[in-house]
């Protein structure tokens, strides 16, 4: 089933999904539940307003159908959050955007996209449990303050307001972050109490994600030193990606699959090849397609989906920005 919206704030995002499934709302004050149809899931999505520019998200679903939700982003204010799974997974993409998004269990992503399409894909009968935290950019940098400079330069842009593209950063879920997101989850209180209880679980969640964001930076400052093991693992993890240029793992399953964590890996990356992970998958699908398109033997279209473009306007575009020609003009002087 796909059901399609577009989003200026999470109350029209309720009430444009309700309308499309028949789901029930039930509104209180700060709080909205939306409650699906047991024919279409087992589950709920839930609303809480914390504090002006701070939102949470929660949601406990089990579909009985692979279901799509396809969105618009039309407004800074619901643009830019902080999810976290705690069961399941799902997979995202945005149009004209290459890389695939994920969430996966154990798993937690920062995200923020404006004047975007996309989509959310959830599979068929499994249960997948979720805490997003929503916030405006500049509330990040509250907790940021004098440590702006030590986080990587698209978040810089977007806390400041100058970064108008896509972006995400996924991690692992330390510890602590999984126990203040279970607490969100299992929330045993009501009325003021509860939301002061959020509010609080809220603020520590980005105070624990903060953290890891300057850990990374010190990291990121000291020397790497590579063992010849870990080498031939970033060497092995290039041929793996490569080898499924259709459907490439995401990066965090692509460490855990030849042993590495994904600091490591993106930093061997650098090291070994001079290029980011996706970075070395998008120019060897270009060296592909060149070979394909000169051999004449298919059409562009289908050139597109052998390299992993499901759209025909994306490779072109992509196809383009790398070559600095369309597809058919490099074909017909080649």
């Amino acid at each position: 089933m796909k059901v399609s919206f577009s989003v200026s704030d999470l109350n029209e995002l309720f009430a444009e999904v309700s309308q499309q499934t028949g789901s029930t709302i039930i509104a209180g004050k700060y709080e909205q539940v939306l409650k699906f149809p047991s024919l279409i899931a087992d589950g709920w999505m839930r609303k809480i307003q914390l504090r002006p520019g701070l939102e949470l998200m929660v949601h406990d679903l089990q579909f009985q159908d692979n279901f799509i939700l396809e969105a618009e982003y039309n407004e800074l204010n619901i643009a830019f959050g902080i999810g976290f799974c705690l069961t399941g997974s799902a997979r995202g993409k945005l149009y004209g955007v290459e890389e695939e998004f994920y969430l996966n269990s154990g798993e937690g992503s920062l995200g923020f996209a404006l004047q975007q399409k996309g989509n959310m894909e959830f599979q068929a009968r499994q249960r997948i449990t979720v805490v997003d935290l929503i916030m405006e950019p500049m509330m990040l940098n509250h907790f940021i303050d004098s440590e702006e400079m030590h986080i990587p330069i698209q978040l810089q842009q977007i806390i400041n307001g100058n970064f108008n593209s896509f972006y995400t950063q996924n991690f692992e879920m330390t510890s602590v972050m999984k126990m203040a997101v279970q607490q969100i989850f299992n929330c045993p209180y009501q009325g003021l109490t509860r939301r002061l209880y959020l509010e609080s679980k809220g603020i520590e969640i980005i105070a624990y994600y903060n953290e890891l964001l300057l850990q990374q930076a010190g990291s990121s400052r000291q020397r790497i030193n590579l063992k010849s093991d870990e080498i031939n693992r970033i060497y092995y993890a290039k041929e793996v990606l490569l080898k499924n240029l259709k459907n490439p793992p995401s990066l965090i399953n692509l460490a855990k699959l030849v042993g590495l964590n994904d600091y490591k890996l993106k930093v061997g990356f650098r090291h070994c090849f001079g290029n980011t992970v996706f970075g070395c998958l998008h120019d060897y699908r270009m060296e592909e397609a060149k070979k394909l398109l000169e051999t004449k033997k298919i059409n562009i279209k289908q050139v597109a989906r052998s390299v992993g473009y499901a759209s025909e306007t994306s490779f072109s575009s992509a196809f383009r920005k790398k070559f600095g020609v369309s597809p058919s003009v490099y074909r017909a002087c080649s």
